[in-house]
Protein backbone atom coordinates (compact mmCIF):
# COMPACT_ATOMS: atom_id res chain seq x y z
CA UNK A 1 0.00 0.00 0.00
CA UNK A 2 1.30 3.37 -1.01
CA UNK A 3 1.86 6.01 2.01
CA UNK A 4 -0.80 8.33 0.56
CA UNK A 5 -3.08 5.59 0.75
CA UNK A 6 -2.13 4.39 4.09
CA UNK A 7 -2.37 8.62 4.84
CA UNK A 8 -5.58 8.83 3.44
CA UNK A 9 -7.22 5.95 5.34
CA UNK A 10 -6.10 7.38 8.43
CA UNK A 11 -7.56 10.61 8.42
CA UNK A 12 -10.84 8.78 7.03
CA UNK A 13 -10.84 7.14 10.24
CA UNK A 14 -10.09 9.92 12.66
CA UNK A 15 -12.77 11.81 11.90
CA UNK A 16 -15.26 8.86 12.10
CA UNK A 17 -13.72 8.02 15.59
CA UNK A 18 -14.23 11.34 16.60
CA UNK A 19 -17.20 12.07 15.50
CA UNK A 20 -18.83 8.97 17.03
CA UNK A 21 -17.47 9.83 20.45
CA UNK A 22 -18.90 13.68 20.24
CA UNK A 23 -22.26 11.82 18.85
CA UNK A 24 -22.10 9.61 21.70
CA UNK A 25 -21.35 11.55 24.67
CA UNK A 26 -24.11 14.64 23.55
CA UNK A 27 -26.95 12.02 23.46
CA UNK A 28 -26.59 10.81 27.24
CA UNK A 29 -28.17 13.74 28.70
CA UNK A 30 -31.76 13.57 27.18
CA UNK A 31 -31.46 10.11 28.19
CA UNK A 32 -30.56 10.31 31.89
CA UNK A 33 -34.05 12.29 32.86
CA UNK A 34 -36.05 9.80 31.02
CA UNK A 35 -36.19 7.67 34.42
CA UNK A 36 -36.36 10.55 37.09
CA UNK A 37 -39.21 12.80 34.98
CA UNK A 38 -41.86 12.61 37.23
CA UNK A 39 -39.41 13.23 40.13
CA UNK A 40 -37.97 16.25 37.93
CA UNK A 41 -41.32 17.60 37.31
CA UNK A 42 -44.60 16.56 39.03
CA UNK A 43 -42.88 16.24 42.22
CA UNK A 44 -40.24 19.02 42.05
CA UNK A 45 -42.66 21.99 40.72
CA UNK A 46 -46.43 20.54 41.49
CA UNK A 47 -47.09 19.93 38.05
CA UNK A 48 -49.80 17.58 36.25
CA UNK A 49 -48.79 14.17 34.60
CA UNK A 50 -49.81 16.00 31.38
CA UNK A 51 -47.94 19.42 32.15
CA UNK A 52 -44.98 17.45 32.54
CA UNK A 53 -45.19 16.23 29.07
CA UNK A 54 -44.14 19.39 27.64
CA UNK A 55 -40.59 19.30 28.94
CA UNK A 56 -40.04 16.76 26.42
CA UNK A 57 -41.44 18.76 23.66
CA UNK A 58 -40.80 22.29 24.68
CA UNK A 59 -36.83 22.31 23.17
CA UNK A 60 -37.93 21.73 19.75
CA UNK A 61 -38.63 25.70 19.97
CA UNK A 62 -35.74 26.12 21.18
CA UNK A 63 -34.47 24.06 17.59
CA UNK A 64 -36.47 26.01 15.15
CA UNK A 65 -35.03 29.14 16.81
CA UNK A 66 -31.02 27.46 16.33
CA UNK A 67 -31.79 27.27 12.54
CA UNK A 68 -32.73 30.48 12.22
CA UNK A 69 -29.82 31.83 14.71
CA UNK A 70 -27.65 29.41 11.91
CA UNK A 71 -29.25 30.88 9.11
CA UNK A 72 -28.25 33.94 10.04
CA UNK A 73 -24.85 33.03 10.59
CA UNK A 74 -23.75 31.14 7.56
CA UNK A 75 -19.90 30.50 7.46
CA UNK A 76 -19.24 33.64 10.32
CA UNK A 77 -17.82 31.39 12.62
CA UNK A 78 -16.10 28.02 12.35
CA UNK A 79 -17.10 24.86 12.96
CA UNK A 80 -15.55 24.08 16.22
CA UNK A 81 -16.39 27.62 17.49
CA UNK A 82 -20.27 25.98 16.87
CA UNK A 83 -19.66 23.17 18.86
CA UNK A 84 -17.92 24.54 21.36
CA UNK A 85 -19.82 27.63 22.06
CA UNK A 86 -22.96 25.17 21.94
CA UNK A 87 -21.41 22.78 24.58
CA UNK A 88 -20.75 25.85 26.73
CA UNK A 89 -24.38 27.08 26.87
CA UNK A 90 -25.52 23.93 27.21
CA UNK A 91 -23.54 23.49 30.27
CA UNK A 92 -24.70 26.27 31.78
CA UNK A 93 -28.52 25.65 30.86
CA UNK A 94 -28.35 22.23 32.76
CA UNK A 95 -26.31 23.68 36.25
CA UNK A 96 -29.57 27.01 36.24
CA UNK A 97 -32.17 23.82 35.67
CA UNK A 98 -30.62 22.62 38.66
CA UNK A 99 -31.05 25.05 40.63
CA UNK A 100 -34.33 26.84 38.96
CA UNK A 101 -37.27 27.24 42.03
CA UNK A 102 -40.04 28.12 38.88
CA UNK A 103 -41.52 25.77 36.35
CA UNK A 104 -41.72 28.41 34.04
CA UNK A 105 -38.14 29.12 34.46
CA UNK A 106 -37.07 25.55 34.20
CA UNK A 107 -39.41 25.24 30.84
CA UNK A 108 -37.53 28.45 29.79
CA UNK A 109 -33.92 27.20 30.05
CA UNK A 110 -35.13 23.52 28.69
CA UNK A 111 -36.15 25.28 25.75
CA UNK A 112 -32.92 27.06 24.89
CA UNK A 113 -31.17 24.19 25.65
CA UNK A 114 -32.93 22.18 22.89
CA UNK A 115 -31.57 25.09 20.52
CA UNK A 116 -27.47 23.92 21.62
CA UNK A 117 -28.86 20.52 21.58
CA UNK A 118 -29.55 20.86 18.27
CA UNK A 119 -25.68 21.79 17.25
CA UNK A 120 -24.62 18.62 19.28
CA UNK A 121 -25.98 16.42 17.65
CA UNK A 122 -25.78 17.75 13.78
CA UNK A 123 -21.94 18.47 13.87
CA UNK A 124 -20.97 15.66 14.82
CA UNK A 125 -23.54 13.40 12.41
CA UNK A 126 -22.16 15.89 9.25
CA UNK A 127 -18.82 15.18 10.59
CA UNK A 128 -19.66 10.94 10.43
CA UNK A 129 -21.38 11.43 7.03
CA UNK A 130 -18.02 13.11 5.44
CA UNK A 131 -15.45 10.75 7.41
CA UNK A 132 -15.09 8.44 4.09
CA UNK A 133 -16.31 7.24 0.49
CA UNK A 134 -19.92 7.71 -0.80
CA UNK A 135 -19.67 4.73 -1.40
CA UNK A 136 -19.93 3.58 2.89
CA UNK A 137 -21.79 6.95 2.85
CA UNK A 138 -25.27 4.58 4.62
CA UNK A 139 -22.85 2.05 6.61
CA UNK A 140 -21.31 5.15 8.35
CA UNK A 141 -24.94 7.02 9.28
CA UNK A 142 -25.81 3.47 10.78
CA UNK A 143 -22.54 3.00 13.01
CA UNK A 144 -23.27 6.81 13.96
CA UNK A 145 -26.68 5.78 15.08
CA UNK A 146 -25.88 2.73 16.46
CA UNK A 147 -23.52 4.46 18.77
CA UNK A 148 -26.55 7.44 19.77
CA UNK A 149 -28.48 4.06 21.12
CA UNK A 150 -25.75 2.60 23.02
CA UNK A 151 -25.54 6.29 24.88
CA UNK A 152 -29.24 6.45 25.41
CA UNK A 153 -29.31 3.37 26.87
CA UNK A 154 -26.43 4.08 29.11
CA UNK A 155 -28.14 7.31 29.82
CA UNK A 156 -31.25 6.18 30.64
CA UNK A 157 -28.89 3.32 33.15
CA UNK A 158 -27.10 6.62 34.70
CA UNK A 159 -29.83 8.56 35.22
CA UNK A 160 -31.88 6.02 37.04
CA UNK A 161 -28.87 5.09 38.90
CA UNK A 162 -28.22 8.77 39.92
CA UNK A 163 -31.71 9.71 40.34
CA UNK A 164 -32.63 7.26 42.80
CA UNK A 165 -31.88 9.88 45.83
CA UNK A 166 -32.11 13.14 43.92
CA UNK A 167 -33.64 14.06 40.59
CA UNK A 168 -32.18 16.82 40.21
CA UNK A 169 -28.53 15.16 40.50
CA UNK A 170 -29.25 14.22 37.27
CA UNK A 171 -29.25 17.57 35.66
CA UNK A 172 -25.63 18.18 37.48
CA UNK A 173 -24.38 15.28 36.16
CA UNK A 174 -25.41 16.28 32.69
CA UNK A 175 -23.81 19.32 33.03
CA UNK A 176 -20.66 17.80 34.41
CA UNK A 177 -20.79 15.52 30.83
CA UNK A 178 -21.05 18.68 29.09
CA UNK A 179 -17.76 20.45 30.25
CA UNK A 180 -16.32 17.52 29.39
CA UNK A 181 -17.99 17.55 25.73
CA UNK A 182 -16.28 20.64 25.79
CA UNK A 183 -13.08 20.20 26.55
CA UNK A 184 -13.46 17.04 23.95
CA UNK A 185 -14.25 19.21 21.25
CA UNK A 186 -11.28 21.67 22.20
CA UNK A 187 -8.59 19.26 21.95
CA UNK A 188 -10.46 17.86 18.68
CA UNK A 189 -10.61 21.32 17.39
CA UNK A 190 -9.06 20.58 14.30
CA UNK A 191 -10.37 17.81 13.07
CA UNK A 192 -13.84 19.49 13.73
CA UNK A 193 -12.44 22.80 11.44
CA UNK A 194 -10.96 20.29 8.43
CA UNK A 195 -14.90 19.12 7.45
CA UNK A 196 -14.93 20.50 3.93
CA UNK A 197 -16.93 23.69 3.14
CA UNK A 198 -20.33 23.67 2.55
CA UNK A 199 -21.84 24.53 -0.77
CA UNK A 200 -23.21 27.92 -0.55
CA UNK A 201 -26.80 27.74 -1.27
CA UNK A 202 -28.00 30.67 -4.81
CA UNK A 203 -28.91 33.62 -3.30
CA UNK A 204 -32.64 33.83 -1.45
CA UNK A 205 -32.76 29.98 -2.46
CA UNK A 206 -33.25 27.27 0.45
CA UNK A 207 -29.98 25.44 1.88
CA UNK A 208 -32.32 21.96 1.35
CA UNK A 209 -32.49 20.89 -2.08
CA UNK A 210 -36.21 19.05 -2.73
CA UNK A 211 -35.20 15.44 -1.70
CA UNK A 212 -33.69 16.87 1.89
CA UNK A 213 -37.18 18.62 2.06
CA UNK A 214 -38.54 14.56 1.97
CA UNK A 215 -35.77 13.53 3.94
CA UNK A 216 -36.88 15.81 6.35
CA UNK A 217 -40.45 14.38 6.38
CA UNK A 218 -39.31 10.65 6.96
CA UNK A 219 -37.26 11.43 9.47
CA UNK A 220 -39.87 13.31 11.21
CA UNK A 221 -42.36 9.99 10.45
CA UNK A 222 -40.08 8.12 12.28
CA UNK A 223 -38.79 10.11 15.53
CA UNK A 224 -43.09 10.70 15.82
CA UNK A 225 -43.69 6.94 15.58
CA UNK A 226 -40.86 6.53 18.19
CA UNK A 227 -42.11 8.74 20.64
CA UNK A 228 -46.35 6.83 20.33
CA UNK A 229 -43.67 3.80 21.45
CA UNK A 230 -41.53 5.03 23.90
CA UNK A 231 -44.69 7.28 25.92
CA UNK A 232 -47.83 6.01 25.10
CA UNK A 233 -47.16 2.29 24.88
CA UNK A 234 -45.87 2.09 28.34
CA UNK A 235 -48.86 4.16 29.34
CA UNK A 236 -51.11 2.05 28.11
CA UNK A 237 -49.92 -1.34 29.00
CA UNK A 238 -49.66 0.00 33.00
CA UNK A 239 -53.20 1.18 32.76
CA UNK A 240 -54.97 -1.30 30.93
CA UNK A 241 -52.48 -4.87 31.34
CA UNK A 242 -51.24 -6.87 34.16
CA UNK A 243 -47.69 -6.74 32.50
CA UNK A 244 -44.80 -6.55 35.39
CA UNK A 245 -42.14 -3.78 34.93
CA UNK A 246 -40.05 -6.55 34.28
CA UNK A 247 -41.27 -7.90 30.90
CA UNK A 248 -41.74 -4.38 29.89
CA UNK A 249 -38.19 -3.91 30.75
CA UNK A 250 -37.37 -6.97 29.23
CA UNK A 251 -39.04 -5.80 26.15
CA UNK A 252 -37.94 -2.42 25.80
CA UNK A 253 -34.61 -3.32 25.84
CA UNK A 254 -34.58 -6.10 23.43
CA UNK A 255 -36.09 -3.52 21.27
CA UNK A 256 -32.86 -1.36 22.06
CA UNK A 257 -30.67 -4.08 21.68
CA UNK A 258 -31.89 -4.68 18.22
CA UNK A 259 -31.64 -1.01 16.99
CA UNK A 260 -28.12 -0.98 17.98
CA UNK A 261 -27.21 -4.02 16.71
CA UNK A 262 -28.79 -4.30 13.25
CA UNK A 263 -28.23 -0.49 12.31
CA UNK A 264 -24.89 -0.51 10.86
CA UNK A 265 -25.97 -3.79 8.84
CA UNK A 266 -28.93 -1.47 7.93
CA UNK A 267 -26.68 0.90 6.58
CA UNK A 268 -24.36 -1.64 4.64
CA UNK A 269 -27.05 -3.16 2.98
CA UNK A 270 -28.40 0.55 2.06
CA UNK A 271 -25.12 1.10 0.30
CA UNK A 272 -25.35 -2.24 -0.88
CA UNK A 273 -28.99 -2.69 -2.36
CA UNK A 274 -30.20 0.52 -2.13
CA UNK A 275 -31.52 2.49 0.65
CA UNK A 276 -35.20 2.60 -1.16
CA UNK A 277 -35.46 -1.00 -0.89
CA UNK A 278 -33.65 -1.32 2.75
CA UNK A 279 -36.55 1.53 3.70
CA UNK A 280 -39.51 -0.13 2.22
CA UNK A 281 -38.46 -3.36 4.01
CA UNK A 282 -38.05 -1.49 7.21
CA UNK A 283 -40.37 0.28 7.53
CA UNK A 284 -42.78 -2.43 6.39
CA UNK A 285 -41.09 -4.14 9.65
CA UNK A 286 -42.06 -1.33 12.02
CA UNK A 287 -45.64 -1.09 10.80
CA UNK A 288 -46.57 -4.31 11.00
CA UNK A 289 -45.19 -5.56 14.41
CA UNK A 290 -46.58 -2.30 15.95
CA UNK A 291 -50.03 -3.48 14.12
CA UNK A 292 -49.64 -7.12 15.57
CA UNK A 293 -49.62 -4.97 19.52
CA UNK A 294 -53.49 -5.21 18.77
CA UNK A 295 -53.82 -8.92 19.68
CA UNK A 296 -52.60 -8.48 23.18
CA UNK A 297 -56.73 -7.71 23.81
CA UNK A 298 -57.08 -11.13 22.72
CA UNK A 299 -54.17 -13.23 23.21
CA UNK A 300 -51.93 -12.62 26.37
CA UNK A 301 -49.49 -9.53 25.94
CA UNK A 302 -46.86 -11.53 27.30
CA UNK A 303 -46.71 -13.35 24.05
CA UNK A 304 -46.70 -10.92 22.27
CA UNK A 305 -45.13 -7.55 23.36
CA UNK A 306 -41.43 -8.76 23.73
CA UNK A 307 -41.28 -10.27 19.92
CA UNK A 308 -43.33 -7.52 18.40
CA UNK A 309 -40.80 -4.95 19.74
CA UNK A 310 -38.09 -6.98 18.90
CA UNK A 311 -39.05 -7.10 15.44
CA UNK A 312 -39.77 -3.14 15.83
CA UNK A 313 -36.42 -2.82 16.96
CA UNK A 314 -34.84 -4.51 14.22
CA UNK A 315 -36.68 -2.68 11.31
CA UNK A 316 -36.23 0.69 13.09
CA UNK A 317 -32.45 0.38 12.95
CA UNK A 318 -33.05 0.61 9.24
CA UNK A 319 -34.77 3.56 8.99
CA UNK A 320 -32.35 6.28 9.21
CA UNK A 321 -29.58 4.95 7.50
CA UNK A 322 -31.93 4.11 4.56
CA UNK A 323 -33.65 7.58 4.74
CA UNK A 324 -30.14 9.91 4.74
CA UNK A 325 -28.87 7.14 2.26
CA UNK A 326 -31.62 8.48 -0.47
CA UNK A 327 -32.57 11.53 0.52
CA UNK A 328 -29.39 13.74 2.29
CA UNK A 329 -26.09 15.00 -0.21
CA UNK A 330 -22.69 13.22 2.13
CA UNK A 331 -21.44 16.80 1.54
CA UNK A 332 -24.37 18.87 2.97
CA UNK A 333 -23.98 21.91 5.54
CA UNK A 334 -24.14 22.00 8.93
CA UNK A 335 -27.44 23.54 8.36
CA UNK A 336 -29.35 21.21 6.79
CA UNK A 337 -27.99 18.53 8.94
CA UNK A 338 -29.53 20.61 11.74
CA UNK A 339 -32.69 21.27 9.56
CA UNK A 340 -33.07 17.59 9.68
CA UNK A 341 -32.58 17.15 13.92
CA UNK A 342 -35.25 20.12 13.64
CA UNK A 343 -37.61 17.81 11.48
CA UNK A 344 -37.05 14.91 13.93
CA UNK A 345 -37.54 17.17 17.00
CA UNK A 346 -40.81 18.45 15.56
CA UNK A 347 -41.95 14.64 14.87
CA UNK A 348 -41.54 13.38 18.09
CA UNK A 349 -43.10 16.78 19.98
CA UNK A 350 -46.04 15.83 17.76
CA UNK A 351 -45.91 11.80 18.62
CA UNK A 352 -45.69 12.89 22.41
CA UNK A 353 -48.34 15.54 22.08
CA UNK A 354 -51.04 13.88 19.85
CA UNK A 355 -50.42 10.31 21.28
CA UNK A 356 -51.16 12.05 24.83
CA UNK A 357 -54.35 13.84 23.18
CA UNK A 358 -55.81 10.87 21.40
CA UNK A 359 -55.79 9.05 24.82
CA UNK A 360 -56.98 12.22 26.53
CA UNK A 361 -59.89 13.34 24.21
CA UNK A 362 -60.99 9.36 22.95
CA UNK A 363 -62.67 7.58 25.97
CA UNK A 364 -61.72 4.06 25.72
CA UNK A 365 -60.47 1.67 28.22
CA UNK A 366 -56.75 1.49 27.69
CA UNK A 367 -56.58 -2.41 26.43
CA UNK A 368 -59.12 -1.02 23.57
CA UNK A 369 -56.89 2.11 22.68
CA UNK A 370 -53.87 0.80 22.42
CA UNK A 371 -55.66 -2.47 20.40
CA UNK A 372 -56.79 0.27 18.08
CA UNK A 373 -54.28 3.06 18.10
CA UNK A 374 -51.23 0.68 17.36
CA UNK A 375 -52.72 -0.60 14.23
CA UNK A 376 -53.82 2.13 12.98
CA UNK A 377 -50.43 4.24 13.91
CA UNK A 378 -48.33 0.81 11.84
CA UNK A 379 -50.09 0.90 8.40
CA UNK A 380 -50.52 4.61 8.50
CA UNK A 381 -46.56 4.61 8.88
CA UNK A 382 -46.27 2.16 5.93
CA UNK A 383 -48.71 4.47 3.55
CA UNK A 384 -46.98 7.66 4.59
CA UNK A 385 -43.26 5.86 3.91
CA UNK A 386 -44.72 4.21 0.21
CA UNK A 387 -45.89 7.32 -0.91
CA UNK A 388 -42.39 9.47 -0.30
CA UNK A 389 -40.91 6.91 -1.56
CA UNK A 390 -42.89 7.03 -4.40
CA UNK A 391 -42.02 10.81 -4.54
CA UNK A 392 -38.13 10.40 -4.30
CA UNK A 393 -38.50 7.89 -6.98
CA UNK A 394 -39.78 10.67 -9.38
CA UNK A 395 -37.70 13.41 -8.60
CA UNK A 396 -34.71 10.51 -9.28
CA UNK A 397 -35.69 10.61 -12.75
CA UNK A 398 -36.35 14.26 -13.74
Amino acid sequence: MKDSDKTTQERSKHPLIVGCLLLGIAAIPDAMVVPVLHDLTVDRFGVSEGDAHYFMAINLFGALAAIGVLTLLKRRFSTSTLFIAAALLSTALMALMAISTSWWQFLTFRCIEGGADLLLLSIPLRLIAQAGTSQRYAGRIGGGFTTMMVALALGAGIGSAIGGESAVDVLWAGALLMAILTLIASIARRTLDNLPPSPLPEPRSCPLIPREWVGSALYSLDRGLSALVSTSLPILLSSGFNITKATLGVALAGMFLALAAFSSPAGFLADHYGGGIIRLIASSMCGISLAALGLMYWLPPEIILVPCLLVYGVGASGLMPSAFSIAVRQDASTLVFSSLQAAGQAGYAAGVLGGGLLITLIALPPELMLSRMFPIAGFLFILLNCLLLFVLQGMAKR
